[in-house]
């Protein structure tokens, strides 16, 4: 319930000023014009008369407004999300309507207002949207409503103690829009193309008499050598393969692009990828790291693995420090007893660093199907090849042409020696990390 302010606030309207800047123009001009003194002093008590009958207006009704504040309990993260602000007015005057909503400080809005004429009675909703940019706990200040009359000499402020907390999660607005696409939707809007599915992963179920049309190659001359007919093993295919969403919360990860930080734009990417794995028969978990071990969930596709997953991530922070991936490594071992998928997403910024790590890579790579997930710099490639008018923009977009080619060559690098990888732009980060996954899965190299 909303608790009223029962202080005395009151406001002088930007047009007053106006009309008694205009009554003491007619009070400067009556000194060289006498005329004029009657109709100043005149213009004067009007203007009071009127603000007496304004103040007397505001101030009749005890509880003019009533306010209430409608909004989800969690936001998605990078998403816009729907919040409904309800006003009743209590009295039988009509009131204009300044309402000043005090948003949570993180989302920096400093000049937010709504403006709305309120009728006798009557109710009425103004519907907004935010874009929270951070994870995090929001907290929600008062609503702010200055009244004004139709005189609009003077203001009325009237506050409600609406002071909420919102929880900002990992974007589940991605995750169920990508849910609802099938494999046939993703090619059809995204341009992935279906492959056909080659090496897939076997698990032995039983051995059966051999029918013709049954692969020689998995006949059991051990079984048959104890009987007169052929045995031939049979197998399932394994469709529960582990897919590890490994997530660098390391300093190069707070880089930030369209006010969205790199390990907030992998957050959602592996929540939404993690989704799509479970719905393919796939298991799911996670790991986050960066000096240090941060979670550590085993893949898994029971019912509350992905409500595990996205608490997980809504409470992952960055840190000031720099990756161990020796550290990394030895984490995989003890979480992922076999082959998995691992997604890695971290972002080099030099071939040197990449190259410092890449004998952990290939050790990873040699027990796993390892997929690094790194950044490219959209506001650099479009700075390396805009015309130079003078010798230091020639200078600069050099430099900037040499760290594209530097991203071109870390995955040219990984890729000599049998890593996937993926260079993307942080805005097509999920979609593109979702056709990966299909297109390993189509390929049968998951397991």
């Amino acid at each position: 319930m909303q608790k009223l302010a029962s202080r005395f606030d009151l406001y002088i309207q930007p047009r007053t000023w106006w009309l008694l800047g205009g009554v003491w123009a007619l009070f400067v001009m009556a000194y060289p014009f006498p005329a004029l003194f009657p109709i100043a002093k005149t213009a004067l008590l009007l203007l009071a008369f009127a603000a007496g009958v304004d103040m007397l207006l505001l101030f009749i009704p005890a509880n003019p407004l009533t306010m209430h504040r409608q909004c989800q309990e969690k936001w998605s993260l990078g998403d816009e999300n729907p919040v409904v602000l309800h006003l009743r007015n209590n009295s039988i005057l009509p009131w204009r309507c300044e309402v000043w909503d005090e948003l949570p400080v993180e989302l920096q809005e400093r000049k937010f207002r709504l403006y709305v004429a309120l009728g006798p009675l009557q109710k009425q909703e103004l519907a907004y949207s935010v874009k929270p940019l951070k994870r995090g706990l929001y907290r929600y200040g008062n609503i702010r409503v200055i009244l004004k009359t139709l005189i609009g000499i003077l203001g009325r402020r009237v506050s409600a103690d609406l002071q909420a907390k919102v929880a900002v999660y990992p974007s589940f607005v991605q995750l169920r829009k990508y849910s609802l696409y099938t494999l046939q939707n993703l090619a059809r809007f995204h341009g992935f193309k279906r492959i056909r599915r080659i090496g897939l992963s076997y698990e032995f179920e039983q051995i059966k008499e051999y029918v013709q049309g049954d692969d020689i190659r998995h006949i059991n001359w051990k079984a048959t050598g104890k009987t007169t007919s052929l045995k031939t093993n049979h197998f399932t295919e394994e469709k529960a393969q582990p897919v590890y969403i490994v997530i660098d919360k390391s300093r190069p990860m707070n880089m930030a692009f369209d006010g969205m930080t790199l390990l907030d734009y992998a957050v959602n990417a592996g929540l939404v990828v993690s989704n799509i794995a479970i719905q393919k028969g796939d298991k799911a978990g996670l790991l986050t790291f960066s000096d240090k071990l941060g979670s550590a969930i085993r893949a898994d596709n029971s019912p509350g693995q992905m409500r595990r997953i996205m608490d997980a991530l809504y409470a992952e922070r960055y840190r000031r420090t720099e990756a161990d991936f020796e550290f990394m490594y030895n984490a995989v071992k003890r979480v992922s007893s076999g082959r998995s998928l691992l997604f890695l997403f971290t972002n080099f910024e030099t071939i040197l660093a990449m190259q410092r790590v890449l004998p952990i890579l290939r050790k990873l790579n040699a027990h796993h199907l390892l997929v690094v997930v790194f950044f490219s710099n959209a506001e650099v490639e479009n700075y390396a090849y805009e015309p130079s008018q003078n010798l230091q923009e020639i200078y600069n977009r050099m430099v900037a042409r040499q760290m594209v080619a530097d991203k071109r060559q870390m995955a040219v690098e990984l890729a000599n020696h049998g890593i996937q990888s993926m260079v993307c732009k942080p805005e097509e980060l999920t979609i593109q990390s979702i056709n990966k996954y299909l297109e390993l899965k189509a390929k049968g190299l998951i397991g």
